[in-house]
């Protein structure tokens, strides 16, 4: 036991005091919490819009008006500054091709139009502009000789079902994308720290540094030693990100939209956030076994990339399930992939979170895991020992385990 705490203390305080890992924390919590803090970012450049003048409405504009009872409608809509109306559709031309106006308009006596430019640019859209104007006014103007009342109309539009939704179960609709961003967070810290506990494993083998410690220190100490430190570190910089992200919300929630906060309150239900710790964290202690047996079988550095591509490439599968399983949670590719433990750790907290797992997957997904996580973490410490004896030419895979077994 002294043993173990001996490694795991010098691990956990080299994990958590390296440059890479303090500055990569600071980062996701700085980025996080801006992420979390944009509502009110977004309402401090927010300015109250003016009212909208009726001149203002088509900038650079001229018109030709048909004349009678029309001028009287559209008088309000387009101001009243004299040199922006003209007598006809040539004088309009003559103003375009002067410069004095940017686009003109012909309006007819049933308030269609025409639009005319010199030049016009992509993003010109002062046209589809006179359409709605001259469409809203037409509408008014149907609505007067029908002797519909504006407050009768806005009543027949805004009359519509009042329905009610109840869901027994989980809403997909609100909590796919929480759970989906909670999913790349675990994605990162795998790769992060599994990669990590593998290469301090593989430059203390390249150096022989291994030979001293395994002299002083029995193999379960140092890989259990490390791997813990490995998840500690990890709890730590990826707790700190999460706790910088529920400061911002909770700082920010008065500004946040209620479909937010309704997605938010919906998904981080205590089942959920107790399905979602379990897999993810225990997967993530099956993986570091992994990742630290691959470490123990490389007697270079520049193996080492090679030596873990299996363990990476069976995480990126279990990813891929876990992007399919959330469109069809229910299907036979999720419910396998959701027990089996090398991809549980990603498939079962993201099927927990659009559909109401029974429990007996639960419970077989979660006794797998953990009968997974003391087989690897046996077979770690065998490799390790193996690796401490073992240099020279790369190995097959199943040889190795098969003497580290042996206890060769």
């Amino acid at each position: 036991m002294r043993d173990f705490l001996t490694v795991f203390r010098y691990e956990l305080k080299t994990q958590l005091t390296k440059k890479t890992a303090i500055i990569t924390t600071v980062i996701l919590m700085i980025v996080v919490l801006a992420a979390s803090s944009l509502p009110r970012i977004i309402s401090l450049f927010e300015t109250a819009a003016p009212a909208d003048s009726p001149s203002a409405a088509i900038s650079d504009a001229g018109y030709v008006l048909p004349g009678g009872e029309p001028d009287a409608l559209l008088a309000p809509a387009l101001g009243d500054d004299p040199a922006s109306f003209f007598a006809g559709r040539e004088a309009l031309i003559q103003a375009l091709v002067d410069k004095e106006i940017q686009v003109g308009f012909v309006i007819k006596d049933n308030l269609d139009y025409e639009a005319i430019y010199l030049d016009r640019s992509m993003e010109d859209s002062r046209d589809s502009q006179m359409g709605s104007l001259l469409s809203q006014l037409k509408k008014q103007q149907l609505i007067a000789h029908l002797g519909i009342t504006p407050v009768d109309l806005a009543a027949i539009e805004a009359a519509q079902a009042q329905g009610v939704t109840t869901v027994l179960g989980r809403n997909s609709m609100n909590n796919y994308a929480i759970s989906f961003v909670l999913m790349l967070l675990v994605y990162m810290m795998v790769l992060l720290y599994g990669n990590s506990v593998s290469t301090i494993i593989a430059r203390e083998k390249d150096s022989r540094t291994m030979e001293i410690l395994i002299t002083s220190t029995r193999p379960s100490s140092l890989i259990l030693g490390k791997v813990a430190a490995a998840g500690l570190a990890a709890v730590i910089q990826f707790g700190a990100v999460i706790l910088a992200a529920v400061a911002g919300y909770q700082f920010n929630k008065p500004l946040y939209p209620e479909i937010i906060t309704a997605m938010l309150s919906g998904t981080l239900t205590t089942g959920y956030v107790l399905s979602y710790a379990f897999f993810s964290f225990i997967g993530f202690i099956l993986y570091l076994f992994l990742f630290a047996a691959l470490g123990s079988t490389v007697s270079k550095m520049e193996d080492l990339g090679s030596a873990t591509a299996l363990v990476q490439f069976l995480f990126i599968f279990g990813y891929l399930i876990a992007t399919f399983a959330a469109n069809m949670p229910g299907s036979a590719v999720a419910v396998i992939g959701s027990i089996v433990p090398f991809t549980s750790i990603m498939v079962m907290p993201l099927r927990s979170a659009v559909m109401t797992v029974p429990w007996g997957e639960l419970l077989l997904a979660g006794a797998l895991m953990l009968l997974f996580v003391a087989f690897f973490a046996f077979l770690s410490i065998k490799i390790y020992r193996w690796g401490s004896l073992n240099y020279g030419n790369k190995t097959r895979l199943s040889r190795i385990v098969k003497e580290a077994l042996r206890g060769h």
